[in-house]
């Protein structure tokens, strides 16, 4: 054939549009098939967040499907997404190629769609059962929104003047905005929870008559007491536990704050306390005072970097002794030097350090408050969780408590056996098992601005993240695109196994049988 034979074939084979008349998938003994694997984004998570798979529907602009699944296991992504520390981000294997995918960020713009965009349409369809929640922190929240998706009747009590418990008391505003807070509140009022505030559950009200009038109770108090050291003039004015100050704070009360400022510990707590303090008209002088190294505070370390940059002073290696003060009002602390060895403490009584503060805020752990159950006059079923059961924990442990604790409760009134309490899949997808030679394009770039376009990143790591590389090297016509997806007609598969091969994901493998 001469070279214009030889191009007219050519056009004729681009041409050719498969046959759909004989159906060879009769003829494969292998089927590919979606086996979702867990990735490291979603074992880091405290909430066991379906991340790959909200991301993935960003990436299609389909925000409402990324809701949908994200309140599976998070109905708070606007509060999450701005106060939860993000393990899952330290384990994205993007960072063994650039940079982690932004999961913070895109679960914060997740959270404000959900705000603008999810008004209830009609209230839920309601079953037999009345239920209280006792205590409105992450916890609380958390269960009377499943409890109440599931159609049950949501009494939340708190006895604080406001809701939101540990959210709206002891995380700063600067932290967690108050308007995102006031709307979560606001939408689960209007999906039919009502909150009844200033009732103390245990001094106002026994825990025995909630019984009377609901079907459940659940008990969402938290570990709302702190713990304070025993020292000589601990009882000074000018002292403070993180708890207390954190809450006259929040709740926009006049304080007695007086310069300078000393925090004792190395928690977030302690953080929050100190960038609290510096935030405070007249105070510019703050130290933090922990007793290890800085390698060792368990506090998160862009917290402890963002305190440093406004101003936070820090001294390491310290144990307080004694306080001192004048005419009842503090003026100085006594501090012994300390180091570890090992996980032991050793604090050296031969040092000497004075630090001249007129205010010191002990965080130093927090503590249950057991008065919630009062005087108890006859055997009844508790259910509890939270920090309540746990001792003090991060939000998203909350929120999953909740979660918990809604589907144990609509278990035990529905008579159905409760949640599977089998731990989580372990086992995540590294980086080496990723086979991202075959996605075309893929390219080091740094983190987008564009909610789309840095969804986009993701490698999905074990979760079909519809890039359709299948599509591309399926031989037959056996994977068609549908609307961003990429399905399998099996009437046409052999089951030639290129496209697990070929998955970059690690999403896809081949099954025996036809």
């Amino acid at each position: 054939m001469n070279g214009e034979q030889i191009l007219e074939m050519e056009k004729i084979y681009l041409n050719v549009v498969p046959s759909t008349a004989n159906k060879t998938g009769e003829w494969r003994l292998l089927t590919p098939t979606r086996k979702e694997k867990i990735s490291p984004c979603r074992q880091g998570c405290p909430l066991g967040g379906e991340i790959p798979a909200w991301l993935n529907a960003i990436k299609r602009n389909n925000w409402a499907e990324a809701w949908e699944i994200m309140q599976r296991k998070n109905p708070f992504p606007a509060i999450t997404g701005q106060v939860c520390f993000h393990p899952c981000t330290a384990e994205c294997n993007r960072r063994n190629l650039d940079e982690a995918i932004n999961i913070p960020a895109m679960e914060r713009a997740l959270g404000l769609w959900r705000l603008q965009n999810c008004r209830p349409a009609a209230p839920p369809r309601r079953v037999e059962g009345k239920i209280a929640v006792v205590g409105s922190g992450p916890a609380g929240l958390s269960c009377a929104y499943y409890l109440n998706r599931a159609g049950y009747r949501v009494t939340v009590i708190e006895r604080a003047p406001v809701a939101g418990g540990l959210l709206a008391l002891g995380i700063p505003s600067y932290r967690l905005p108050r308007e995102i807070l006031q709307q979560e509140l606001q939408l689960l009022q209007e999906e039919g929870v009502q909150f009844v505030l200033n009732c103390s559950v245990g001094r106002d009200m026994e825990i025995s008559r909630l019984y009377d009038d609901y079907d459940q109770v659940f008990l969402a108090t938290g570990a709302a007491l702190s713990r304070m050291p025993s020292l000589p003039g601990v009882k000074l004015n000018g002292v403070w536990s993180a708890l207390d100050f954190l809450q006259q704070v929040n709740l926009g009360r006049t304080l007695e704050i007086q310069n300078p400022v000393a925090v004792v510990g190395g928690g977030n707590a302690a953080i929050d306390a100190a960038r609290s303090a510096m935030r405070i008209k007249g105070i510019d002088r703050v130290t933090v005072l922990y007793r290890r190294t800085k390698e060792e505070m368990p506090a998160d370390p862009e917290e402890v970097a963002a305190a440093a940059a406004e101003g936070v002073q820090f001294v390491f290696n310290v144990t307080p002794r004694e306080l001192k003060g004048e005419q009842g009002r503090l003026v100085e602390a006594i501090l012994n030097r300390s180091h570890t060895s090992g996980e032991k403490l050793i604090i050296d009584r031969d040092t000497e350090l004075r630090i001249y503060c007129k205010t010191l805020i002990f965080a130093v752990g927090q503590e249950r408050d057991w008065s919630v159950f009062g005087t108890l006059h006859r055997e009844i079923r508790l259910c509890a969780g939270g920090d309540l059961i746990s001792g003090p924990a991060a939000v998203p442990q909350a929120i999953q408590a909740g979660r918990i604790a809604a589907e144990a409760l609509a278990a035990q009134l529905e008579g159905k056996p409760g949640p599977d309490p089998s731990p989580p899949e372990s086992g995540a997808v590294t980086f080496e098992e990723l086979h991202l030679a075959a996605w075309p394009g893929l390219a080091a770039r740094g983190r987008q601005e564009d909610p789309s376009a840095e969804a986009e990143r993701c490698l999905g790591c074990g979760t079909c993240n519809s890039c359709g590389i299948c599509y591309l090297f399926c031989p037959d016509v056996a994977v068609t695109p549908d609307q961003g997806r990429y399905l399998f007609d099996l009437n046409f598969c052999k089951g030639c196994g290129i496209c697990a091969r070929e998955c970059p994901a690690r999403a896809l493998m081949m099954e025996g049988g036809w």
